[in-house]
């Protein structure tokens, strides 16, 4: 996955996930629809890429360490609320079963294992298709 470069105008998702091959996995699925995704291995990684990117969508595993993905979104929209900022999409990821996870939050939530089509779905439900900077 390609990392920040700050002349870079492609929107950011931000994937929040401690398994590398599932990070990596949503990355590629991310690129491959034009977008620049940016990973995180844990929640608190994670805010602060958020502060620092500006992602138009966030993506976030629910069991998480440092902060969980619930706590994640709701750190994200608060700091987006005290700067005035509208908070971006977040989709929270489970392993587990829904009803043991409040997701009611959420702009989304998938369970685990996703496949490319269901991603590439919420991808044009949540934030559509990025902008090209090309004439």
């Amino acid at each position: 996955m390609s990392h920040s470069q700050r002349d870079d105008d492609t929107p950011v998702v931000l994937i929040a996930e401690d398994e590398r091959p599932i990070a990596e996995a949503l990355g590629d699925i991310i690129e491959d629809a034009g977008y620049r995704a940016v990973c995180a291995s844990n929640g608190r990684r994670a805010f602060d890429l958020a502060r620092e990117e500006r992602p138009v969508l966030v993506i976030t595993d629910y069991m998480m360490p440092y902060l969980n993905g619930a706590d994640l979104m709701r750190a994200l929209r608060e700091d987006a609320h005290a700067r005035g900022e509208a908070p971006p999409p977040v989709v929270l990821m489970s392993a587990a079963g829904w009803p043991y996870v409040d997701g009611t939050a959420a702009d989304a939530i998938i369970s685990k294992p996703f496949n490319i089509e269901e991603i590439e779905a919420l991808l044009r439900q949540l934030i559509g298709a990025p902008v090209s900077s090309e004439g």
